[in-house]
């Protein structure tokens, strides 16, 4: 049988990492120098991270208490609702830093119903920041630490480290009312003590994969037995947008509840006219799935649904009498119950919906009076398949279509809908300008702006841009009628090969019968759309032949 060396087994315990398995042709000293150079890999890892760790206060003479991590090198970062509560009203607090200084430090937006504010620090023009990584790529015992300063212990403002391993995955501690809910969360074995609250929870690559909130204690004293948990980061991501716009965040509900029957989960109530029902949900439906994750129990449920914002849209998957369908909708809100209102702060909101356009990589360093950008994509309208187009973005959004010259009035109502070119002018950001917060495209988190149209003049409704959260990219634009419902988007199409049903020998319908006609009438578009702030967003229909001979470039 091997023998482990005796000092390099005590090194593999004195770093917290496994000592690897030796074998009769081991080198100590080999074996030794692989440790220490392990360690000092992860010293520089978390001497990096602690850079990134604030300690939160609420006031220059360092009252209260907890912790937070930046997450932006312009100051913006993350802590707990229950972190900030005691400076809300005013919004200001201080934050200190590893090298000792305290910044003014600002609320910007809240969670109540996760725990998650953000903040953002003053005083300096760039922080070191940490990066975000991938919650769902956890697995139970993969090695993590917490920093932050339990007990204010850091008199010098650097923060305390504890090594631990990832516990359980999954977790579902229950909320107060519609607040402080932790679904899905993280259970870890480090410390988790006062102060630790809103501190980061770092995988040993130094990215942040959750927000440490809560611990169990034992019953006489707040004293960590090993049980603490943490917001996963994906819900985080999914709440940023939200958080970034100045908004208080609402989660979101089925308004529907079920039972665990024989292994099955029934749905046993169901609101009239909530989301359940309005996706088509019965009394007596089996749920399978939810959100594309299957469900087994009732905590399952919660989990997932817990994790996901107001308005958020939801796939159901059930099973009616022995027929499985599809179901969706979007998720209704979930009301909290504050001592005093949030208001929005629009200042806040509109900066971070300049900052969203100025980011866009298509729109960057362009002179858009010189040169329109022009982005491939497809247009689907309600009962109609998507048609190819190219979204034109100029300066005045009045220029004609070049190659299209055909008026949209003058289109006969029995010609062919093959190309359409939509004039949007680059946003002045003002007044009907609103970040709204996140949604979900092809399974992507996006930031959503809304621009409202005017009362009088035109269609009444908005126009939604969704820009992707981590990339920037503009992802989708949708027209939402009266009602709130988006009934007509737009979608860049990577492969350039957008459908043309309607194409003459594409298996389209034939130009002058009656299913042209019905089709052209389907995909009708109003022609000119104006928003708040007098600027146009229009549309120009272009018959094939026009489209083919030069096309809308």
């Amino acid at each position: 049988m091997n023998r482990i060396p005796v000092g390099m087994a005590l090194i593999g315990v004195l770093v917290g990492l496994p000592a690897a398995p030796a074998s009769g042709t081991d080198d100590p000293a080999a074996a030794i120098a692989r440790v220490r150079a392990e360690e000092q890999a992860r010293i520089a890892v978390f001497d990096a991270a602690a850079r990134t760790v604030v300690c939160v206060f609420d006031d220059e003479q360092r009252g209260g208490g907890g912790s937070g991590v930046l997450i932006s090198p312009d100051g913006y970062g993350l802590t707990n609702v229950h972190v900030v509560a005691s400076f809300l009203e005013t919004r200001r607090g201080f934050g200190g830093l590893s090298d000792g200084d305290l910044y003014p430090l600002e609320v910007i937006g809240i969670d109540p119903g996760g725990d998650i504010a953000l903040f953002r620090l003053g005083g300096r023009e760039r922080f070191d920041f940490a990066p975000l990584g991938d919650s769902d790529r956890l697995v139970t015992g993969e090695w993590v630490a917490a920093m932050g300063n339990p007990f204010l212990l850091a008199d010098d403002l650097t923060p305390t480290v504890t090594l631990g391993v990832i516990s359980g995955l999954h977790r579902y501690q229950a909320g107060q009312g519609n607040m402080l809910e932790y679904a899905d969360c993280i259970q870890v074995s480090s410390s988790i003590n006062p102060g630790n609250s809103g501190g980061p929870l770092f995988n040993l690559r130094g990215e942040v994969i959750g927000i440490n909130g809560r611990a169990s204690f034992e019953e006489r004293g707040r004293v960590n037995v090993g049980v603490g948990y943490a917001v996963t980061i994906n819900q985080v991501k999914r709440f940023l947008p939200c958080l970034m716009a100045g908004r208080l965040c609402e989660h979101g509900t089925l308004g529907a509840t079920v039972i665990e029957d024989g292994g099955r989960l029934i749905f046993n109530a169901v609101e009239t006219g909530a989301s359940a029902d309005r996706a088509g949900v019965e009394l007596g439906d089996e749920l399978l799935a939810l959100g594309g994750a299957t469900v087994r129990t009732a905590n399952e449920v919660n989990n997932r649904l817990a994790i996901l914002p107001a308005d958020w849209p939801v796939r159901i998957r059930v099973r009616r009498e022995g027929e499985v369908r599809e179901l969706a909708d979007r998720l209704d809100r979930l009301m909290i119950r504050q001592k005093s209102p949030w208001l929005l702060d629009w200042k806040q909101n509109h900066a971070f919906a300049r900052r969203v356009f100025a980011g866009n990589a298509a729109l960057r360093g362009i002179d858009l009076n010189r040169r329109p950008v022009a982005l491939r994509g497809l247009w689907t309208v309600p009962d109609a398949a998507p048609v190819s187009v190219e979204l034109r973005i100029s300066e005045t959004g009045e220029e004609s279509v070049r190659g299209g010259g055909a008026d949209a009035a003058s289109v006969p109502a029995a010609g062919l809908l093959s190309g359409l070119a939509a004039l949007v002018a680059p946003p002045r950001i003002s007044v009907g300008w609103e970040v709204r917060g996140g949604d979900e495209v092809d399974g992507r988190t996006v930031i959503l702006i809304e621009r409202r149209a005017r009362d009088g003049g035109g269609p009444r409704g908005a126009i939604r841009w969704k820009f992707d959260a981590e990339g920037g990219e503009l992802r989708a634009i949708t027209l939402v009628d009266d009602t709130g419902a988006e009934r007509q988007s737009w979608r860049p199409d990577p492969t350039g090969e957008a459908a043309q049903p309607d194409r003459p020998g594409a298996g389209g319908p034939e130009p002058g019968s009656a299913e042209s006609a019905t089709m052209a009438r389907d995909v009708a578009l109003p022609r000119r759309w104006r928003v708040a702030d007098g600027a146009v967003f229009e549309f120009q229909q272009v018959e094939w032949a026009s489209a083919n001979n030069g096309g809308a470039q």
